[in-house]
């Protein structure tokens, strides 16, 4: 993907998780300034993709809507770990002042379960990437990749007896390295000191 292009899925993808909680087109365009800065699209072009937004399948967008713990049944999570999603929502709300979605929260259950010795901070940043890149997936209408994030949760290498297997992995495969803005393994034999 060419750099333009990744930036356009990337504002595309941004700018459907602003439309899709609530915000103006006015409010888009200043948020994707903030972040795309002179690479912002025109506000013709967002609303040609709030037109593209409005067609897709209800069942694809309503867990872009927030999070609720009664619905966790339509969310596919099951009851017994709602314990610890419910934790993760309160940790977000203190982090971000608002509740998260309920494709999120379905993430970052799926991440806990596999990783259940993260942090808070670590679910839910690896949770947000499969979460952004699937609606990036939705948005665009190309199959979302997530073999740097499942080499990373498979291999873990935030454990530091497992850095070699993850790096060889990642090599032989010709995988990114995933470092997360949570990983804080910079001591000797950290990840970020390896890779």
């Amino acid at each position: 993907m060419t750099p333009n292009l990744k930036i356009s899925a990337k504002q595309k993808t941004q700018a459907y998780i602003l439309y899709s909680s609530g915000h103006s087109q006015h409010s888009i365009i200043e948020q994707l300034k903030k972040h795309f800065e002179e690479n912002t699209i025109s506000l013709r072009i967002l609303s040609r993709w709030i037109s593209s937004f409005k067609k897709l399948p209800e069942s694809a967008t309503k867990l872009d809507e927030p999070f609720q713990w009664n619905k966790c049944d339509d969310y596919g999570i099951p009851w017994t770990n709602s314990l610890k999603l419910l934790e993760l929502c309160h940790h977000y709300y203190e982090r971000e002042d608002k509740t998260p979605s309920a494709r999120q929260a379905k993430w970052w259950w799926k991440v806990s379960q596999a990783g259940p010795d993260l942090r808070a901070n670590q679910i839910a940043e690896l949770g947000n990437l499969y979460s952004d890149r699937e609606v990036e997936g939705m948005v665009t209408g190309d199959a979302p990749v997530f073999d740097d994030l499942n080499a990373y949760i498979t291999y873990k290498p935030y454990h530091t007896n497992r850095v070699r297997t993850y790096a060889r992995f990642i090599n032989m495969n010709g995988i990114k390295p995933l470092k997360p803005k949570s990983d804080e393994s910079n001591t000797t034999g950290g990840l970020k000191n390896t890779l």
